[in-house]
């Protein structure tokens, strides 16, 4: 088994140890139900939080629409089915999540934030109040299982069982995903998004696959349990749910593939056996929280790998460019491909001008770059050298001017759009 595999054996081989180590601690089967569907909404947060650096407080309403979009499709459209209300819900959610990202994800950082947990604010309250639909704060009932391929799913262990298929199938796609060139484009936008840009990588497009993607596993998660508990609620919907699933995935390792299911086993556990002895466990939660945010930011990951640290051999490697090989018949890609050297500018700049409020940083600059030639901005600083070139690369449009390349205008288009055209 090749190493890169060995998280997808190490979760396999945890769904079939959790129900039976489960039972030897006192929990019923429908908890470790709970832990497997906590595993993969973490899991499904943290395609954003971990690896995009998307900070998302409305989670939770992922989990609750789909919760309620199975139950009412149950309900109204599909009596005593469960396969095609489950379908039903991640399809519903994954095109709102489509719809809300697009307008979201035109914010960054707080501000997105913000906006996702203002999203589950309006959901929890719509989901509240709207009582004829919903059931407000009495919740939906009458959620039954069915029998699907002769495999009676009212039976808890039968069910169990099926949950673990569907989250070792989530596990094996979500693993696939991150090593495609999407998810490496996601890690790249979470490091230096303007770079990624300025690489060619429209990062808009790439954070909404990313964005749909993660709220349609979460909506796996919250399909799977409502037929678990056979009762949706509003509760999914709190502000709270979703500050709870970001604490599992931060305890849990929100760098590491499998960290987030860790902080998932360990939420349960530590509200299971806390909620014995208090009702007020989760106040002792966030203060776990707190000191894992203080002094191990890579959750429980990080602890274990710091243990076990001395008894691993330790390998020493160069810097990331020292195993950089260019081969020497490396072809340049089509875009910068000429078919011959011409004396005509191939990047034209005339009278290009850029103010940021009383300061001239750029004004009435032309540049004139012929193919196959170097050339070299010398200025001292403030000179407006590097303004010139974000006119130039699109990070900053021109207030006034023109850049043309190869005859054709690209003034004021985005970076990837320029890196697409040939510079």
């Amino acid at each position: 088994m090749r190493d890169e595999h060995v998280p997808l054996a190490a979760a396999a081989l945890a769904l079939v140890l959790l129900p039976f180590a489960l039972d030897l601690v006192g929990l019923p089967l429908r908890s470790a139900v709970d832990v497997v569907v906590f595993a993969i909404a973490c899991m499904g947060l943290n395609v954003l939080l971990g690896h995009s650096g998307l900070v998302s407080f409305g989670h939770g309403a992922w989990f609750g629409l789909a919760a309620y979009a199975a139950a009412l499709s149950q309900r109204y459209w599909f009596p005593g089915a469960i396969v095609l209300p489950f379908l039903f819900a991640i399809v519903f959610v994954a095109a709102g999540a489509l719809l809300s990202g697009a307008l979201i994800l035109r914010r960054r950082g707080v501000y997105f934030s913000l906006l996702t947990l203002a999203l589950t604010a309006l959901l929890f309250a719509i989901a509240y109040r709207w009582t004829e639909l919903t059931g407000g704060e009495s919740g939906l009932g009458g959620v039954t299982r069915a029998n699907v391929l002769g495999l009676d799913l009212e039976s808890d262990p039968t069910y169990y069982w099926a949950v673990a298929a569907i989250a070792t199938a989530t596990c094996y796609l979500l693993w696939r995903f991150h090593r495609s060139p999407a998810g490496t484009v996601l890690v790249a936008i979470r490091e230096n998004e303007e770079r990624a840009r300025f690489l060619g990588y429209p990062t808009n497009r790439y954070k909404l696959i990313g964005f749909v993607l993660s709220a349609s596993v979460v909506a796996i998660a919250g399909a799977l349990s409502v037929f678990n508990h056979r009762f949706a609620s509003a509760e999914p919907l709190a502000v709270a749910f979703s500050g709870e699933l970001v604490a599992m995935v931060v305890i849990g390792g929100m760098r590491s593939f499998l960290g987030p299911a860790l902080g998932a086993l360990f939420f349960i556990l530590f509200r299971e056996f806390l909620s014995i002895w208090t009702p007020h466990w989760l106040f002792y939660f966030g203060l776990l929280f707190v000191g894992f945010i203080v002094f191990s930011p890579t959750g429980l990951v990080g602890v274990a790998g710091r243990v076990l640290s001395p008894f691993r051999k330790r390998i020493i490697e160069a810097a990331a460019m020292a195993g950089r090989q260019i081969a020497a018949d490396a072809k340049l890609p089509q875009i910068y491909r000429r078919d011959a050297a011409s004396e005509a500018p191939v990047l034209l700049a005339r009278g290009l001008i850029k103010r940021f409020g009383g300061i001239h940083a750029v004004d009435g600059i032309d540049l004139a770059v012929k193919d196959r030639t170097l050339h070299a901005l010398i200025g001292p600083n403030g000179a407006g050298k590097t303004t010139a070139f974000n006119l130039l690369s699109g990070l900053f449009p021109p207030d006034a001017g023109q850049i043309e390349l190869a005859g054709r205008s690209i003034a004021g288009l985005k970076p990837e759009d320029i890196t697409t055209a040939g510079v």
